[in-house]
């Protein structure tokens, strides 16, 4: 149990949680919010297969933060996207999030735990910021999507520049 609740706590990363969070607004923009969402389920079982099968290190947070910033800056332009580059992109958040968050367990049965513990999170999160977006009928509340997702997209831009800088 103390692994799932590991797994939990390592979503709750600035990283994972800008990145799920601009595709949750972007979702709730979507025609079709169920299928990108189930294939951000995909997304993150992959990205656990990816983890479970020890590739080699890459660099998923920066990666991690590009797709943030182009997510949240489609957020920003506040139209509908089409569903299949809302796809690629729901399934490459899903891929990279257990890829910058492999489990530090010693048995795999904790190492599962935790990868679930992580996938619950990012599940629970995404739906919760959709389902905000898609109750939000008037156009202040529109708006206030849009502003949120420019500040997503300024903090990761911000983030990769520091990254790069270095």
């Amino acid at each position: 149990m103390s692994a799932f609740i590991g797994g939990v706590l390592d979503f709750f990363i600035p990283t994972h949680l800008l990145a799920v969070t601009a595709l949750g607004l972007l979702t709730g923009q979507c025609r079709s919010p169920i299928l990108v969402m189930t294939i951000f389920a995909a997304g993150l079982l992959g990205g656990a297969l990816a983890v479970a099968s020890a590739m080699r290190e890459v660099p998923s947070a920066t990666t991690l933060l590009i797709v943030a910033a182009v997510v949240a800056a489609l957020v920003v332009v506040g139209r509908p996207v089409p569903l299949f580059i809302a796809a690629c992109l729901a399934g490459a958040v899903g891929l990279f999030v257990p890829i910058n968050a492999p489990p530090h367990e010693i048995t795999i049965s904790s190492a599962i735990a935790a990868q679930i513990g992580l996938a619950t999170a990012a599940l629970v999160t995404l739906g919760l910021v959709t389902l905000i977006v898609t109750n939000a009928a008037r156009p202040w509340q529109r708006i206030g999507v849009c502003i949120v997702g420019s500040w997503i997209a300024a903090s990761t831009i911000l983030v990769l520049a520091l990254r790069l800088a270095r």
